[in-house]
């Protein structure tokens, strides 16, 4: 048996936003719009090579930041953590003595180098060595990681797929994606599966006979009961294209992730596969073979590194425009009673509003009219005034002011919601509050970005007020944890890059 694709994506739980560490809003509250660089570096944690054979190692340097960086580095071993000399290690094309200077990064902007290893046999004392990475801005360190090279003479199949290079395309707009699969292994993969993953909005058009979607991964699962021996390449012919399509109300600017994985299929999966989709019509997704080397050994061989069975490129749409209005609300009831309400953004179009990104971050401003005092907030409010004045550590009893993050896009005359519980106190004259509204690039139109809250007090009012609705359980740890709009990036950067979980 290989690989068996029960596949549970990590990166499921990434599509709208994450807390992690250092990288949340706190840290960059402190520092002030525009001031927190990071470059971070992916790569997989461990590569195994079969000894004697050469591996490619693929990193991925990417501007985390809110801003521009300018003179990024990024250097293969230290004085103190030098390569091993019988790693075999090659510098990445065009760098010079280990170091390759990426130039600058806008926000959110990736760039990929590949270095190789052909490590000889491991001595018993030293069964792996580590190639140690770092990147600078402008000479400034920044991130650092490591990769293990753990060399073997068992052998086995190693899945590889080939960098996709990016697309720009407008809402309505499609586009056939080029797809390589290959095998460095020395083992043959006996049956294929392709997933196919865009979780923020642009379409995968695999309406294929062997192709479904899979709820598990939110994605598509491709089946080809066709093996890749050693050495081989299978590519996706023009008759029969992976192609990606932006909806015509996408919102921009804005990039798209979209993930394309390749895994090795037990007889089982392959089998049920069968099954379901006996009856499907339709034409099927072919796969076209490049290289054609035998495998010296035919028994299939569980993959040696997983971490490279996938690809990842953007569709880059172009800015679109979403007018967002506030809507604002009513505290009302009897002196004593709560009341809740809702308040938030409506979005009159034409577009949807682009997600949440490193470089946009949507929110209300909500300030309380006076005569009231909050007991509940929803879980995507924050007590503060804005992005870079927020004081997690206050007591609800007291905030007057509520910042409130817009996680999802919103799509043409949607609206997104957030629920306010307040105790409705004793008074004359209330003053009246504000829904305020910060609909970044895409609102060119600022006159109803602002909208009242007020407070109407009844005699003998019923108390309780409307349910709390719209609030995702878990995206904010503990009520105040603070946010993070990188996304999967971000899910990248902490380690959780695992693809495909592997069982049998």
């Amino acid at each position: 048996m290989t690989m068996l694709l029960r596949a549970r994506y990590a990166l499921v739980g990434a599509v709208s936003v994450l807390a992690v560490g250092s990288l949340a809003l706190p840290a960059r509250a402190a520092e002030g719009p525009g001031e927190f660089a990071y470059v971070g570096i992916l790569t997989p944690e461990t590569v195994t090579v079969v000894n004697g054979q050469t591996k490619t190692v693929k990193v991925d340097v990417y501007n985390v930041g809110d801003g521009a960086v300018e003179d990024v580095r990024l250097t293969f071993g230290s004085d103190a953590r030098p390569i091993s000399a019988d790693l075999g290690f090659t510098a990445p094309a065009g760098c010079a003595a280990n170091v390759c200077d990426i130039g600058d990064l806008k926000p959110g902007q990736r760039r990929s180098v590949r270095f190789t290893v052909k490590p000889a046999a491991a001595g018993a004392a030293d069964p792996a060595r580590t190639v140690a990475l770092a990147t600078s801005i402008g000479g400034q360190p920044s991130d650092q990681a490591s990769v293990t090279v753990v060399g073997t003479d068992k052998g086995g199949a190693d899945l590889e797929v080939d960098d996709i290079a990016d697309l720009e395309l407008r809402p309505g707009g499609s586009a056939d994606v080029p797809v390589a699969i290959r095998n460095s292994g020395n083992r043959d993969v006996p049956a294929l599966g392709l997933v196919v993953m865009a979780p923020l909005g642009v379409d995968p058009a695999l309406d294929y006979r062997n192709c479904e979607q899979d709820a598990e991964i939110g994605g598509f699962v491709c089946v080809f009961n066709d093996p890749l021996v050693a050495g081989g390449v299978f590519t996706l012919p023009e008759s029969t294209p992976l192609r990606v399509r932006v909806p015509a109300g996408a919102a921009g600017p804005f990039d798209y992730p979209v993930f394309v994985a390749a895994v090795g299929l037990t007889d089982g999966y392959v089998f049920d596969f069968a099954k379901r989709t006996a009856g499907a019509a339709g034409r099927e997704l072919k796969l076209e073979g490049v290289a054609s080397l035998s495998a010296k050994e035919p028994e299939a061989a569980e993959d040696l590194n997983e971490n490279d069975n996938f690809a990842e490129f953007a569709v880059s749409v172009p800015r679109t425009l979403a007018d967002g209005t506030a809507v604002g609300g009513v505290f009302k009831g009897a002196v004593g009673d709560t009341a809740t309400v809702q308040v938030g953004v409506h979005n009159l179009g034409p577009s949807a509003t682009i997600p949440l990104s490193l470089t946009s971050v949507q929110y209300a401003h909500v300030k309380l009219p006076t005569g009231v005092v909050l007991t509940e907030a929803d879980r995507r409010c924050l007590p503060g005034t804005s992005l870079d004045d927020i004081d997690e550590s206050a007591d609800l009893s007291g905030v007057t002011d509520l910042v409130c993050i817009v996680l999802d896009s919103v799509p043409d005359n949607g609206r997104h919601l957030f629920a306010l519980t307040a105790e409705i106190q004793e008074g004359t004259g209330y003053r009246a509050g504000s829904v305020r509204i910060d609909g970044s690039v895409q609102d060119t139109k600022s006159g109803n970005d602002r909208a009242a809250l007020t407070v109407e007090s009844t005699a003998g009012g019923a108390g309780g007020g409307l349910p709390i609705t719209g609030a995702p359980a878990g995206l904010l740890a503990g009520g105040g944890a603070a946010l993070l709009a990188v996304g999967l990036i971000a899910f990248r950067l902490a380690r959780r890059r695992r693809i495909v979980t592997v069982a049998e």
